[in-house]
């Protein structure tokens, strides 16, 4: 609030007010759908479970956005629980105001109140008919523990599926514990099937002693027989009320087979899902045969959705026409009708048992990206990279893997705004949104708000401007006609220019002097170029030679290492950091060139000392605070560092080991994981793209560090689209 120092405090006051007003109001309606959109209208993510209420609304879990969403009977979609950002917080309080992470399935009590796998906090979470959460199972902490006692005083592990008798019951699937377990009304926990090995044994005897493989979803018929997708084992079973285990559906094999004929003798691949209607019927996701099937009251199993097919067909008038894409999760409504979480194709379909007919009640068919349009820290990154801050103090990085650029507001609402998510290097003066990108490292911005991307890519590197308007222009590359003439008739070649392929180049790094001229570090010739405000390309340090001379002279004659980032001060000096020659160096206004830091050895050392006897290693990313220090992030050293006004150096954040670790206290005793790049807001907060960790990490002026953005799973290659990869050695 540093800009309004000078008003009243009764001004002060209401400007804070409507900031935190207009704070929230961004959080809850940019994101979460406070206000009711048409469903089918509506873009969703991955989808991990499904309930519906005894009015008929029906409740999905949006796992990578931390949300439960309810659609009601006119097909209007609102938010029910999660404020957005993966975490764990809330309880006592507003549903739509605590934190989940990576909800998963959902059901409902006789009295309406809504249960919650929350899945990655190891917690079973219960939203009242007054829409306020607690935990009703759980501790948080990973693990096996608390039979026989409280259930809020248990251990879980990724609890991913629940169900609801009549009793006051609440049966819970504890997937890596390989068992169902059962909170009584009494809110006491114990095993209810599953020995905790993991296996397939057991069948004809005490559901207690069998082993079961990653169980998921979980249902009950109406004489309380308790059915288990039992995953990892391909099969369905059957705990009856006397606790024995039968396995009804799947002989293990990981196909599809056996259509019309006994269930126990089909195949059935990974079911994850499981339904009952009021007859008795056994629904089956039968997610990796892209199929829906069900059993007879006879043992006898077929198809009712699904052609085995992923490519969608649209809404067809038999449901077994109508291809389905890893379908995941069933239930039943009042009507008997089925519902089906069509996850990859991002729908909800509905399937009418007696005619066939399917329809799709929620879902466009497109991806909500992953956390877009909602608080940061519930957004999925993949390998952060690049990143500035504007002037309004946005943070915009890029977010590699997802080949987009993203930006995340000061009230910390994230949006892409730059890249399709394809990956490529194709669209010139196309808006930046319909753009492909390609492993964006670099994110600059001139004095006009014009934002600048690198792509060193292999041996053709590329520059690329986006304008004020959000329209993306090819602005210079490595194979450029005029780029190469100019590096041809420079005093000095570089190294690879004098050999067989003389074209060979490759852009490291780029910055912005105050005056607009651009440098770029050219590591494979071990040159730094300018580009002037006209476009005029000159060399302005470096011989070519891959070696360490000339301080104190012009930096035109000097040689240069391997130069990987640069950046400049606010008078205009520029400043590099050679990867190899482990050093950084200085080349003023008048070209004059002298070392400032390092000395020469490849180590990470010196901390306390001068800067100029430290031993520097891994020098990704430099930059400048606001008063002036440089600071120097290391990749594989995983820590940041900082040159003082007296010239010493000392470490910021990282203890130097890889890893996740420290939100909430010192940065210095916190763990980084291949850290990719740093920048500073205008108050001075470092924000560092922690990309091994897929998160973007805040350290604050007093030093403590916290999580910006990102919830630390990367990308589609976790949640994605096709998941066989797990099925056999599922976490």
């Amino acid at each position: 609030m540093s800009r309004f120092r000078n008003i009243n405090i009764t001004n002060t006051l209401k400007i804070q007010l409507f900031l935190i007003v207009l704070s929230l109001f961004l959080v809850t309606s940019a994101y979460a759908k406070a206000t009711a959109e048409k469903a089918t209208e509506t873009e969703i993510s991955l989808v991990d479970g499904i309930a519906v209420d005894k009015k008929g609304n029906i409740y999905i879990a949006m796992r990578e956005h931390n949300v439960i969403n309810r659609i009601d009977t006119k097909g209007m979609m609102t938010r029910y629980a999660g404020s957005g950002e993966s975490g764990f917080s809330g309880d006592g309080g507003p549903a739509v105001k605590a934190r989940l992470k990576t909800p998963a399935n959902l059901t409902f009590d006789s009295k309406g109140n809504l249960y919650i796998a929350d899945r990655d906090n190891h917690r079973v979470r219960k939203v009242d008919t007054r829409g306020n959460i607690t935990t009703f199972a759980g501790t948080g902490k990973a693990g096996f523990s608390g039979d026989g006692g409280p259930a809020v005083n248990a251990e879980l592990n990724l609890p991913s599926g629940l169900a609801a008798d009549g009793k006051g019951n609440i049966f819970i699937s504890d997937r890596s514990n390989d068992r169902i377990r059962v909170v009584d009304k009494k809110g006491n926990i114990r095993t209810y099937a599953g020995s905790g090995v993991e296996g397939f044994r057991g069948d004809a005897g005490p559901a207690l002693e069998a082993q079961l493989a990653k169980p998921f979803g979980i249902a009950l018929d109406g004489k309380g027989n308790l059915y288990i997708a039992d995953r990892k084992n391909n099969r369905v079973r059957r705990v009856s009320t006397q606790g024995i285990i039968t396995t009804v559906a799947g002989d293990g094999g990981f196909f599809f087979m056996g259509d019309n004929g006994p269930a126990y003798r089909a195949s059935v691949a990974a079911p994850t899902g499981v339904a009952i209607d009021s007859k008795g019927n056994l629904y089956i996701a039968d997610r990796s045969n892209n199929r829906v099937r069900v059993v007879d009251q006879l043992g006898m199993i077929r198809t009712v959705a699904g052609t085995g097919q992923q490519a969608y067909n649209g809404d067809s008038e038999v449901a077994r026409e109508t291809t389905l894409h890893l379908p995941f999760g069933l239930t039943i409504d009042s009507n008997d009708n089925l519902l089906i979480i069509d996850r990859s194709h991002y729908r909800i379909r509905r399937v009418d048992p007696k005619s066939g007919k399917v329809e799709t009640v929620a879902g466009n068919g497109l991806k909500l990206f992953a956390g877009d349009g909602g608080p940061a820290t519930g957004a999925t990154l993949y390998f952060p990279h690049g990143m500035i801050v504007d002037k309004d103090d946005n943070l915009i990085f890029s977010d590699k893997g997802h080949s987009r650029i993203r930006r995340i507001t000061p009230e910390g609402i994230i949006s892409t705004i730059a890249g399709n998510g394809i990956r490529g290097n194709v669209g010139n003066n196309v808006p930046a949104l319909e753009a492909n990108l390609y492993n964006v490292t670099t994110i600059i911005q001139n004095s006009k708000g014009e934002l600048f991307t690198l792509s060193p890519s292999g041996f053709v590197s590329i520059i690329r401007r986006i304008d004020t308007k959000g329209i993306i222009h090819d602005y210079m590359d490595t194979a450029h006609e005029k780029y190469l003439d100019s590096i041809s008739k420079s005093k000095y070649k570089g190294l690879v220019q004098t050999g067989a392929v003389a074209t060979l180049t490759q852009f490291s790094d780029v910055a912005f002097d105050p005056k607009g001229n651009m440098f770029i570090t050219d590591r494979m010739n071990h040159q730094i170029r300018k580009i002037d405000t006209k476009g005029n390309i000159t060399t302005i340090a470096g011989t070519g030679d891959s070696d360490f001379y000339g301080d104190g002279g012009p930096a035109f004659d000097a040689a240069f290492r391997d130069p990987n980032a640069i950046t400049t001060d606010k008078e205009g000096n520029i400043y590099v950091a050679g990867s190899a020659n482990n050093r950084i160096r200085k080349i003023d206004t008048k070209g004059i060139v002298t070392t400032i830091a390092g000395n020469g050895e490849h180590l990470d050392s010196g901390d306390g000392g001068p800067a100029l006897e430290a031993g520097i290693r891994s020098m990704d990313d430099i930059a400048f605070s606001p008063d002036g220090e440089l600071y120097i992030l290391g990749t594989n050293t995983h820590k940041v560092r900082k040159i003082t006004k007296d010239g010493k150096i000392v470490t910021v954040a990282g203890t130097g080991y890889a890893g996740l670790f420290g939100d909430g206290g010192p940065a210095t005793k916190a763990m980084l994981k291949n850290p990719a790049a740093i920048v500073f807001d205008s108050e001075g907060n470092l924000y560092i793209a922690d990309m091994g960790s897929n998160l973007i990490r805040k350290v604050d002026t007093k030093g403590t560090i916290t999580t910006f953005a990102g919830t630390g799973s990367f990308g589609w290659a976790r949640t994605g689209e096709t998941v066989e990869i797990y099925l056999h050695h599922f976490p």
